[in-house]
């Protein structure tokens, strides 16, 4: 097992992450309320079921398949990160460009310190990086190629200027800051913001404001105490440094898989932000 040692301002990040980023996602309570969920106790019973049952076979997924695991996880990040920062439409271009978007985040941090990052890759893979790394290099082309693609067809796009400015502070983050921080920087201060102020105005059309802090603080210390749980389970089994990034990463993919699929399946395609 990979020897890896944190230090000061990686911990910060970790303590923004968990405790400043993953609430964004806590809105799935509300958002659930606004699609008819929760009509009934049966509707709501089995949305949570089935939201946690998503989350579980991640976890047991990545038990038996880390290096897949995390390649999917990966790969859903790059979506979700990018279309979520980006103005919605259901044409190939938006997903060009989603995948363009969020590509600059996580593969951009990936590269930029790929020393650090394979200490991490090693924790969260089991060490099988070979495979791992051959698929990074096949979505960095990937990347590459959506540039050049969005280059022939930059007449169709709408770059606003807040968009460029965005867009120069994330690489300005990525290429200056290590991995951690620059990750942290990102998924608290853009894209959480960014989801936040997007869904909240047409959550405010079903429900009061007070009802959904409500259920996003529910959420969130229900989503703190699992990874709870699960911290002082895997203690036992690895050190410190190992226990803390497993359960914060593999714990976000638990949480984004289900969180993808209720956002960017069904709620924004059914409301058009």
């Amino acid at each position: 097992m990979v020897h890896f040692t944190l230090d000061w301002l990686d911990y910060i990040s970790l303590f923004f992450i968990i405790f400043m980023g993953v609430p964004h996602g806590a809105l799935d309570g509300a958002i659930s309320v606004t699609l008819g969920f929760t009509k009934n106790f049966h509707l709501q019973v089995r949305f949570i079921i089935i939201y946690l049952l998503v989350a579980i076979l991640v976890v047991v997924m990545w038990y038996y398949l880390p290096v897949i695991s995390l390649i999917l996880f990966l790969i859903a990040s790059i979506f979700h990160f990018g279309c979520g920062d980006i103005n919605w439409k259901n044409d190939n271009l938006y997903y060009i460009c989603g995948y363009a978007h969020g590509g600059l985040v996580v593969l951009g941090i990936i590269f930029f310190n790929k020393g650090e990052v394979d200490h991490l890759f090693s924790i969260l893979s089991g060490n099988q990086l070979y495979l791992l790394w051959q698929f990074l290099y096949v979505a960095l082309l990937g990347w590459l190629s959506s540039l050049v693609f969005i280059l022939f067809n930059y007449k169709k796009i709408i770059f606003s200027k807040n968009y460029i400015k965005l867009l120069a502070l994330m690489v300005l983050v990525i290429s200056l800051v290590p991995p951690l921080p620059a990750f942290a920087i990102y998924f608290c201060s853009i894209h959480s913001t960014h989801h936040i102020k997007r869904i909240i105005p047409t959550l405010l059309i079903f429900m009061e404001k007070k009802k959904i802090m409500y259920l996003m603080i529910i959420f969130s210390v229900l989503s703190w105490l699992g990874g709870g749980a699960a911290y002082y389970i895997l203690l036992n089994l690895n050190s410190y440094t190992e226990t803390i990034i497993k359960v914060t990463f593999i714990g976000l993919a638990a949480l984004t898989f289900p969180h993808m699929i209720l956002v960017d399946g069904v709620f924004r395609l059914k409301y058009k932000i």
